[in-house]
């Protein structure tokens, strides 16, 4: 299986996740984000819709789409880049 490249922009939403991991947890545990830009621009329950909307909202532009657990077990982290 060949290994995908993160881009500059996904490293980055990579970091700021990490770095804002424990507020993100407050807002949006058992939720879907999508991070763009190293923001939030969108969240859901279902991430049929949330990555739906992300790919309307961004365009051309790359985002990041992690689900939040509810509790601060980084491991628990998913991650995907787009």
């Amino acid at each position: 299986m060949e290994e995908v490249e993160e881009s500059k922009e996904d490293l980055l939403n990579d970091q700021w996740v990490e770095e804002h991991f424990e507020d993100l947890i407050q807002q949006y545990p058992r939720k879907w984000i999508v991070v763009m830009d190293q923001k939030v621009v969108t969240s859901g329950g279902i991430r049929y819709f949330v990555e739906r909307k992300a790919k309307q909202m961004a365009e051309d532009k790359e985002y990041s789409i992690y689900f939040i657990p509810p509790t601060s077990t980084r491991t628990d982290v998913t991650y995907e880049s787009h």
